[in-house]
């Protein structure tokens, strides 16, 4: 939309509404990943667990957008090859007009297109005349998307980790592709001054602007900036994906890291566009005519761009095909790392709940991961038809219909979460922070409301057998609702203990927030006068895999004298503790060994000397019972695990 104007005006939109909606969102969906150290669906659980089945469907959503993201990079995949091709294969199509046939079956008369638009029409995607003539599969494309999940998999395989150092690598080589093509771009194209021109600014003879009003005041009252704005903070930059609070996990809960977070998260919000803009502008003529492929209801605007403008730019001036070729591998590049980080997302989320049976068919988290990549490619593969970029349409104009309404529930938990929290800022703080937080998920919900009733829900994707991809269309858009919302509450009831009243009440009641295990954040600032700093701070000497467990009631039942036996659970200190030997192969490193002396051997201890001991406790497996018991020291201080 916003191109039909000014890209200059539509900067204003973006970033006052990244001000007003971006800025919140990520500090408080940022610190309580951190905080909490779970997902989405995790965080949820714990704060409200009725409200988990919102997280799943933000989650669904998320995974119905990036199934269609990596079919938008299948594309650039073979055009990445086709540029190659000299001659360039679109340059052999010719100008043509629209028949009287095509224009009855597409809702869209006398629409001229051009001869890159009629080669990705027709020759690339081997479009079928309408939906209901469903074709078969088109082989290169179905590579092309086998490539790409292939890539994921490569990227996501070593999990956080892995994809933090992958995109140690794909990251810079990113960078340096884009600075390369954007000084050949303004090297080599003769014209690019004119793109720059009717690009950023708005030819204001074609409007007649009111005397009572400013230029910038007038083209700002037209609310297709604002939901192009919205748009593009929502779906592009995912705020309501769930990949904030995913990234939020991986950095430690101080005010340190989660401010240094925020403001290169924020940094990427505030450049990125603008150096991807800066890059692509020379390459794209707003005077040349985009044909089918911009006019189209559900195609993604920047697809016309990449797939139209741009080869007819290289086509015409007769630009370097290696040239072509750098600039769809840096369009795969920024891609992929994108959905990458949301299949991720998903992946974190979704594995840890799959059934033990799954898990133990499977036996390896890499196969398992291998399925759940070759189930999105079978779930790309309708797309890969010739009847795809209708699907494309209406999945693209449909899963979002009702992201208001997710917005709008699912900013509950977060506000709630982040005032309960007790650490990093004052009440008065928090308070404030999660007033700007609901009123920024109400300022997007307004909008998306606004875009739902004036553009959405009067307009249909296809005239073809309109009613039959209506209903399609709609229950596609509910399916997130109904999958999500309805089924996380029954599993949330389900898994419950106690009568139906009882879970019931429980499903409602507000779970009791974390406490941060750093040193900075064990001052609890709503009680003012419980320091934790002393239990916390003796903790983090010892390493992650022996990590200390301050106790103050030793438990009858003792624990095994030479090794922990697996699946069973144990207390860590039995009666006699000055009588205890450390386990032989502990200096070994042997991980299946189970160290019974209170202290590890690393200072002195006896039963009397001091209130609560110190012990540790060493599993073959990842997951071990352990059962804690907490109370108050006679200094007031509190010993925790």
């Amino acid at each position: 939309m916003c191109s039909r104007m000014a890209a200059g005006l539509f900067a204003i939109s973006y970033y006052v509404l990244l001000v007003l909606i971006c800025t919140p969102l990520c500090y408080v969906q940022l610190k309580l990943g951190a905080l909490y150290k779970r997902a989405i669906v995790g965080i949820f659980s714990q704060i409200l667990p009725l409200y988990k089945g919102f997280a799943a469907a933000l989650l669904i959503m998320t995974y119905f957008r990036s199934i269609t993201h990596a079919l938008e990079i299948s594309y650039g995949v073979y055009y990445m090859f086709a540029s190659c091709m000299r001659p360039f294969p679109w340059a052999l199509q010719q100008e043509v007009n629209m028949s009287s046939h095509e224009a009855k079956i597409t809702i869209f008369d006398n629409i001229k297109t051009t001869p890159e638009d009629s080669y990705f029409i027709n020759d690339f995607l081997q479009r079928a005349p309408h939906i209901g003539s469903w074709g078969p599969l088109v082989w290169y494309l179905v590579l092309c998307a086998l490539t790409v999940w292939i890539l994921v998999y490569l990227v996501i395989l070593k999990g956080s980790r892995g994809f933090a150092k992958v995109m140690i690598i794909i990251a810079p080589v990113t960078a340096v592709l884009i600075v390369i093509i954007t000084i050949y771009g303004y090297a080599a194209v003769p014209d690019h001054q004119i793109s720059l021109k009717r690009f950023l600014f708005t030819d204001l003879k074609k409007f007649s602007v009111p005397e009572s009003q400013s230029t910038v005041g007038y083209f700002m009252s037209f609310s297709e900036f604002w939901l192009d704005a919205v748009d593009l903070h929502v779906y592009g930059l995912g705020l309501w994906a769930g990949t904030l609070p995913f990234l939020g996990t991986h950095i430690a809960c101080n005010k340190k890291s989660v401010t240094r977070t925020w403001a290169i998260l924020t940094a990427c919000y505030i450049f990125s566009p603008v150096i991807i803009l800066i890059m692509i502008m020379p390459f794209i003529d707003p005077r040349y005519p985009r044909g089918i492929l911009s006019s189209e209801v559900g195609v993604k605007p920047g697809l016309s761009y990449l797939f139209v403008s741009i080869p007819h730019t290289f086509h015409k001036y007769a630009l370097s095909p290696f040239m072509l070729f750098l600039l769809y591998a840096t369009y795969i590049l920024l891609n992929i790392q994108h959905l990458s980080l949301h299949i991720l997302m998903i992946w974190e989320n979704v594995w840890p709940s799959l059934p033990k049976v799954v898990m133990a068919f499977f036996k390896k988290t890499p196969i398992l991961l291998a399925a759940f990549c070759f189930v999105s490619f079978l779930l790309t593969s309708p797309y890969l038809s010739q009847c795809g970029l209708y699907l494309y349409q209406i999945v693209c104009f449909y899963v979002d219909r009702l992201l208001f309404a997710m917005v709008i529930f699912s900013m509950v938990p977060f506000i709630i979460g982040f005032i309960r929290q007790e650490t990093l800022r004052m009440p008065i703080d928090r308070i404030f922070m999660g007033i700007w937080y609901g009123a920024a998920s109400l300022v997007a919900a307004c909008f998306l409301i606004y875009n739902f009733i004036v553009f959405v829900y009067p307009e249909s994707v296809v005239s073809y057998e309109q009613r039959w991809a209506e209903n399609l269309g709609w229950c596609i858009s509910v399916s997130p609702c109904l999958l999500g919302v309805l089924l996380g509450a029954v599993h949330t009831i389900f898994t419950m203990s106690g009568s139906l009243k009882e879970r019931l009440v429980q499903s409602v009641k507000l779970g009791s927030p974390p406490i941060s295990d750093l040193p900075d954040d064990c001052l609890s600032v709503d009680t003012g006068d419980t320091d934790l700093k002393t239990p916390c701070s003796s903790r983090h000497n010892t390493p992650m895999t022996q990590a200390r467990a301050p106790l103050l009631k030793h438990h009858s039942n003792t624990l095994a004298e030479k090794h922990s036996q697996i699946n069973t659970a144990h207390t860590l200190f039995p009666p006699k503790l000055g009588q205890l030997a450390l386990a032989p192969n502990v200096d070994q490193g042997d991980p299946s060994s189970c160290i019974n002396s209170p202290t590890a051997g690393r200072e002195p201890f006896t039963q009397d000397s001091v209130p609560f001991g110190y012990g540790t406790l060493q599993a073959a497996k990842s997951k071990a019972t352990v059962e804690v018991v907490i109370k108050s020291t006679s200094d007031g201080n509190i010993a925790r695990l």
